[in-house]
C-alpha cells in the first residue's frame, strides 16, 4: 500500500506542476486553459463543468488508491520454524472499515489449510499476541500466532 500512496502523491504533485509549464518553450496549452470550457448538461436545470468533473474524478481516484476497498484487511507473512511449527505475522490495512477482530480467524483458517495440505491430524495455537503499532502517520494493528501441527490426534 505504501507504493500506491507514494505514486498517488507523485501524480497529484505532477498534475499541480502542470500549471507552471511556461519555462518549456512558451505556455502550455498555447491558447487558453488546459481543460476546455464546457458543461455536462444532465437535465434542463442540472449541469456540471468539465473542470469540476475532472477534479471530482481525480479526488475519487486518489481516495481509492489510498483506501483500496477490495484489498484484504489483513496481510499475512508465514514462516516455517520447524517441521511442524509455523509462525504467522499479520498486519492490518491502515485504512479500513472493520475487521479488527478477524486476526485469530485468519490464523486458524491458514493453519487449517496447512494441516490439510501437509497431512497433519490436528493443530493447536501455542501462542497468540495482538496489538497496535504506533507509527507515523497512522497506527497499524498487528497480530502474531505460533501454531504447532500434530501427526496424530492428542
Amino acid at each position: 500500500m505504501g507504493q500506491r500512496l507514494l505514486f498517488s502523491i507523485a501524480v497529484v504533485l505532477a498534475l499541480g506542476a502542470c500549471t507552471s509549464l511556461r519555462s518549456l518553450d512558451g505556455n502550455y496549452p498555447n491558447n487558453g486553459p488546459l481543460l476546455p470550457q464546457g458543461n455536462l448538461q444532465l437535465t434542463s436545470t442540472i449541469s456540471y463543468s468539465l473542470e469540476k468533473l475532472v477534479v471530482a474524478g481525480a479526488g475519487a481516484w486518489l481516495l481509492y488508491q489510498i483506501y483500496d476497498p477490495l484489498a484484504p484487511n489483513w496481510q499475512i507473512v508465514e514462516a516455517k520454524v520447524s517441521e511442524n511449527v509455523y509462525v504467522f505475522d499479520l498486519k492490518m490495512k491502515r485504512f479500513h472499515t472493520g475487521g479488527s477482530g478477524e486476526a485469530m480467524m485468519v490464523i486458524k483458517r491458514r493453519a487449517e489449510q496447512l494441516r490439510r495440505e501437509n497431512g497433519f491430524a490436528s493443530y493447536r495455537v501455542v501462542d497468540y499476541v495482538e496489538g497496535i503499532e504506533s507509527s507515523t502517520p497512522v497506527a497499524q494493528r498487528y497480530a502474531q500466532g505460533l501454531v504447532q501441527m500434530a501427526r496424530s490426534s492428542p
